[in-house]
């Protein structure tokens, strides 16, 4: 963790191998969200019939920018020839030699079924950010993170079995491993509160949290080869039987707090301990009070923030490639090194963000707030900015990719920002701020393919112009309701107060208590605060 030294007995600290090992499992979290993406193209029938070949002829649309420059170079005997296949090397001849048993081990679906299937991991997904927190906080990161890869190791082992008997079974499969991952963020946020010292969190989470980037970039190919060389059923075989080395590492080698950790050195625990104590003396709730926690405008904040951010950077991965294809006439999807640019750009800027946001704090340059506040402009203002220029670009393509490659790695600092904001409100209910932020920021993103569908029905440049302007306007209202309602100081609700009625928050951490009489007294919370680290 940056300047973090050995211990004197010469062993690497144990948050440090905590990273390490939280960051290869949020690499493995990814390779069974995201295996199904590349193992449906070999799982599934191509359209194959001569019926569906006929119907293509005539249909070929050409992108905005090459109606404008290049149609005239366009060969019309090949459209004539091929229709659409064309472009794809797929051609009529081919038709009529296709070999039936090349599909013999595959799945006859249509393509809105192929869509439910690939939606189903989202449909689980959605539903357990919440209660992953709240079981974390009450059994542990270890339990909830573990059990959570290993069931959903186990069911990916299942799938091959499960589609070649009906789809609806591949599709309660995919359901069941969205629900068991989603409880894993707002674990490891509730971990995080545990282990890891106020001044190193956001290189922490930075480095274990944005490892979900190169799950991706690793997935991508490495399952495609699978496929490619071994069949489709190979992908799940070896992508669940290999995440189940994880597991067992992680049960043998994790443990929930520095308390527990029986190889920890005394130093280490020392300083973990004393960082963490004015956190960690706050009174226990006993209930979690729910109304209060849900009326607290400082977590509304993050949560605002962290929907802008989402909701930009969903358009980025969702949209912005089918604007490429139907304006610019190119699509980064054709081009492994260019698909794997954003999350490369955006896992490198995490790192370097949570470098640079606990060294500004430890060293005096800024306070927490204006860290915070600092990132959260970063993740979600200058994105949206980024997003209005696009419509704005014309035709150039390397504009294009660039401004996507920037804007995801602008969205990398959130951990130094808005996400990092959760444990200065409330380290007791870390976990639950986290799976509230979570779930109401992916119920929005859930909506941008909707949106921007329903907003492009023509794919116009103008069109497409208004959904840029739309996303813009929405980070910006994100941006500036952070930085006007949000606060680093701990919440009256951490210690478990109870009710709406009785607490009435304002910014800046200030709260009034309704002392029963008509008696308001008004006090400033404490913010948590620990010097800079001498030994370890």
């Amino acid at each position: 963790m940056g300047a973090v030294k050995k211990t004197r007995c010469g062993m690497v600290p144990a948050r440090v191998s905590l990273a390490l090992l939280t960051s290869i499992g949020v690499v493995v979290l990814y390779v069974l969200r995201i295996n199904m993406s590349v193992a449906i193209v070999a799982m599934v029938k191509p359209v194959r019939s001569r019926d569906a070949f006929n119907a293509s002829r005539g249909a070929v649309s050409k992108a905005y920018c090459s109606s404008l420059t290049a149609a005239s170079n366009v060969n019309a005997t090949a459209y004539e020839d091929y229709g659409e296949f064309g472009n794809l090397g797929f051609n009529a001849t081919e038709q009529d030699d296709w070999d039936e048993s090349e599909d013999s081990d595959k799945l006859a679906l249509t393509s809105t079924e192929r869509g439910m299937v690939l939606g189903a991991f989202f449909y689980g997904y959605f539903a357990t950010n919440i209660p992953g927190g709240r079981l974390a906080e009450e059994y542990g990161t270890k339990r909830v993170f573990g059990g959570s890869i290993l069931i959903s190791a186990l069911l990916t082992l299942l799938i091959p079995v499960a589609a070649r008997e009906s789809y609806i079974f591949l599709i309660l499969l995919r359901v069941i491993i969205g629900l068991v991952n989603g409880v894993v963020y707002p674990a490891m946020n509730v971990m995080v509160a545990r282990w890891i010292p106020p001044l190193e969190r956001a290189r922490f989470m930075s480095v274990s949290y944005m490892s979900n980037s190169l799950g991706t970039i690793l997935t991508l190919p490495v399952c495609a080869l699978i496929a490619d060389t071994m069949g489709w059923p190979a992908v799940f075989y070896i992508t669940g039987g290999a995440s189940l080395f994880w597991v067992a590492a992680w049960l043998l080698l994790m443990h929930d707090t520095p308390e527990e950790h029986p190889r920890i050195s005394p130093e280490e625990k020392k300083y973990i301990l004393e960082a963490i104590k004015e956190e960690q003396s706050q009174a226990k709730p006993t209930q979690t009070p729910w109304c209060t926690i849900l009326c607290s405008l400082p977590l509304w904040a993050i949560t605002i923030a962290h929907t802008g951010c989402m909701f930009g950077f969903n358009l980025l991965l969702t949209q912005l490639p089918s604007y490429m294809d139907s304006i610019l006439g190119f699509s980064i999807t054709s081009t492994g090194l260019l698909s794997s640019l954003p999350f490369l750009s955006q896992f490198l800027a995490g790192i370097v963000s949570g470098v640079v946001g606990d060294w500004l704090v430890s060293s005096g340059h800024i306070g927490v707030h204006n860290s915070r506040r600092l990132f959260c402009t970063i993740s979600v203002l200058l994105p949206g900015l980024l997003i209005v220029l696009v419509g704005y670009m014309g035709c150039n393509t390397t504009m294009a990719v660039v401004v996507l490659c920037l804007s995801s790695a602008f969205v990398g600092t959130m951990c130094s920002g808005q996400l990092a904001n959760t444990h200065d409100l409330s380290p007791n209910y870390s976990g639950t701020s986290m799976g509230i932020s979570n779930t109401f920021a992916y119920a929005v993103s859930m909506c941008v393919p909707v949106i921007a569908g329903a907003m492009t029905p023509d794919q116009t440049l103008e069109e497409w112009k208004g959904v840029f302007w739309l996303t813009g306007g929405i980070q910006t209202f994100c941006w500036l309701f952070f930085l006007v309602f949000s606060s680093v100081e701990v919440q009256p609700w951490n210690n478990g107060k109870p009710s709406c009625d009785e607490e009435k928050m304002t910014n800046g951490g200030v709260v009034e208590v309704n002392k029963g009489e008509g008696n308001v007294e008004e006090k400033l919370l404490k913010p948590v605060r620990v010097d800079k680290p001498e030994i370890v």
